[in-house]
């Protein structure tokens, strides 16, 4: 599929490759099938993909780590906007503080703690 204005990331739809990994979430008992998954690398990407799930008139849902027990991060026939691309940590080891974005899982952040010398339960 083609990208629309201000988005350069990975567009699936149901007969794309990868479609049927890319919305299959944590809980299996969640079976949605989105008209489209914006999988989204960049704050830029995420606002472009609302801009044009709101022109098409598509319902959204986030999806961070995939891991909402009532499926709230996937939709039937909507947008899904996928943030696993965004899951950069940045970790400020002198303040005891991280950036997260919101793809990160916890091993991403346990992994750039561990990278400082610092487990994360320590912070």
């Amino acid at each position: 599929m083609s990208a629309f204005d201000g988005f350069t990331g990975e567009l699936l739809k149901p007969a794309d490759p990868g479609y049927g990994g890319a919305r299959r979430l944590w809980n299996a008992m969640i079976d949605k099938h989105p008209s489209l998954i914006a999988q989204c690398r960049s704050t830029n990407e995420v606002v472009a993909a609302l801009a044009h799930a709101r022109n098409e008139g598509l319902e959204v849902a986030v999806r961070g780590g995939g891991h909402s027990i009532a499926g709230l991060s996937s939709t039937d026939e909507g947008m899904m906007i996928d943030l696993r691309p965004m899951n950069r940590v940045l970790v400020e080891p002198e303040a005891r503080q991280a950036r997260v974005q919101g793809g990160a899982l916890l091993r991403d952040m346990d992994r750039a703690a561990h990278e400082h010398g610092q487990p994360r339960a320590s912070w």
